[in-house]
């Protein structure tokens, strides 16, 4: 049975609902079992009839140097999972490390979340902007680059309009306090985008860790005034392990996620993702109407609400 949601004007317009889901999965230096975890969530993504999938930063590559001397096992791996994509029906986006070849007609070494279609056909990539070079060995996007947009429905006559999404990848959503920049979100606010997708794959702490608690409390903190402040959804994904993991299953669980992975808007957390370990998770998102409209409407309502309840 169909059904309908209200605009600003009053207006019914054909309910739009996605499926969005991250992979909270381990990720390091061994290709072939980063490899075998994003197939792996490719499966479960399509038993469960996800749009969206959205994988840590890094998810491929690992995010330590050294996979620059991988690129042709990177290569491979990367067409193998193209290949297994392209019969998901879902969109994939995918972080890694990886070589572009055309920047100034040179090959430069990237941290960027690959955008890919139902098909399995790449339609975007979205470069990382404030990278660690010491630890990471990419160019990171200069300003003159666009920010990547990717459309979350295929354009057709029956939706009202397109909703889309950008990516994010870990310091881009943090801030730029060490380039004494504004970070991105600032820049997207005006953009009335449906979705940020950002991929992070933070320093991981053991459990008992004390610091864990203080570098706790900013990421949430964070992730809620980003949400609030740009009234955009966001879907978030880190890694369960160490940079350095080599594919054993005795550290996949082994590490607290250096932040939550789930889904927050400005009305806060909507999934409740445990912290340790491989986890998938997916969330419903309407998207009939843009969130700033969406949030204009709860608050009319609210005050509506108000003004009846108020004794005369």
């Amino acid at each position: 049975m169909s059904s309908t949601t209200k605009n600003a004007q009053g207006i019914e317009l054909p309910t739009q609902i996605i499926r969005i889901a991250g992979a909270q999965i381990p990720c390091g230096t061994n290709i072939q079992a980063n490899k075998v975890e994003i197939l792996k969530a490719l499966d479960w993504a399509k038993e469960n009839q996800v749009d969206h999938l959205l994988t840590p930063e890094c998810a491929l590559s690992g995010y330590l140097h050294g996979w620059e001397q991988k690129i042709d096992e990177i290569k491979d791996a990367l067409k193998e999972i193209e290949e297994h994509l392209s019969n998901c029906n879902l969109c994939l986006h995918l972080g890694t490390n990886f070589e572009e070849e055309y920047f100034y007609e040179k090959a430069v070494n990237r941290n960027e979340i690959r955008h890919y279609d139902k098909g399995g056909l790449i339609t975007a990539v979205t470069y990382k902007t404030f990278v660690l070079n010491d630890k990471e060995s990419v160019l990171g996007k200069q300003e003159y680059e666009p920010i990547s947009i990717v459309n979350l429905i295929e354009p057709s006559q029956e939706t009202p309009y397109v909703p889309q999404a950008t990516g994010m990848i870990c310091n881009d959503m943090w801030g730029a306090s060490e380039a004494r920049k504004d970070p991105l979100p600032t820049k997207i606010k005006n953009m009335h985008l449906d979705l940020i997708l950002h991929a992070t794959n933070g320093r991981k702490m053991e459990l008992d860790d004390p610091q864990m608690i203080v570098f706790d409390s900013w990421h949430d903190a964070f992730l809620r005034m980003t949400a609030a402040n740009v009234i955009i959804p966001i879907l978030t994904v880190d890694s369960c392990s160490d940079w350095e993991w080599d594919g054993s299953e005795e550290t996949a669980e082994y590490y607290h996620t250096s932040s939550q992975s789930g889904v927050i808007d400005i009305n806060g957390w909507q999934t409740d993702v445990p912290r340790v370990g491989r986890q998938y998770f997916s969330y419903d998102l309407d998207v009939t109407i843009k969130p700033d409209e969406k949030f204009y409407i709860q608050m009319k309502t609210r005050e509506q609400e108000q003004d009846s309840s108020d004794p005369v």
